[in-house]
């Protein structure tokens, strides 16, 4: 089997110019999440319940984790699991240093370009998990200060479902636009045989 086989996707899912459409999408997720990291700079701290714990102010290490995360979307087409696996790192270590809530975008769009070319289900797993797991320590750091009981299980329940979503989501999307493809065009080479023959 080539080894490159599950890490190269061809380039149909992205439309005519794919290399276009990736560069724009990369460019803007990295502009939104950069403008939301700095927009923090002067910004009151996220605090949706009393006793909610500090987050670690923006700084150069943050900025450069989104950097890092969001470029690497530019190679989520010939590169999906390498694009997926630099997107997750960052985010993962962004949300274990306790920075701001912030940077979903990077591994979002990663997972969803995976599932679009039918990269390894098992490495958008792995991924998937990896961010959920990083982002659930997030929300304990936050609130084990959290002295009402009440409000502390209501801040687990609310972010733990809507972040399982931000990740899910994406995932599921990309899946189901994977498979219409594949219904409408019938059959023909997967995303790994494709690679294998380029």
């Amino acid at each position: 089997m080539n080894p490159t086989a599950t890490n190269s996707a061809p380039a149909l899912p992205f439309g005519r110019r794919p290399r276009t459409t990736v560069a724009v999408i990369a460019t803007l997720v990295l502009a939104l999440e950069l403008a939301a990291a700095l927009a923090t700079l002067d910004g009151d701290p996220f605090a949706p319940v009393s006793g909610w714990g500090a987050t670690r102010p923006t700084d150069t290490l943050a900025l450069a984790l989104v950097v890092v995360g969001c470029s690497a979307l530019y190679w989520c087409r010939t590169r999906p699991l390498t694009a997926l696996s630099a997107a997750t790192a960052s985010y993962a270590v962004f949300m274990l240093l306790g920075h701001e809530l912030g940077l979903f975008l990077a591994p979002m769009t990663a997972l969803y370009a995976a599932a679009v070319l039918g990269i390894s289900r098992i490495g958008s797993l792995t991924a998937g998990l990896t961010a959920y797991a990083a982002s659930l320590y997030w929300v304990f750091e936050r609130t084990a200060t959290v002295a009402d009981p009440g409000a502390a299980l209501l801040a687990w329940v609310a972010f733990s479902t809507v972040i399982g979503v931000f990740f899910a989501g994406p995932y599921v999307a990309g899946e189901l636009v994977r498979l219409r493809r594949l219904l409408t065009a019938g059959p023909g080479p997967s995303p790994a045989q494709h690679a294998a023959t380029t």
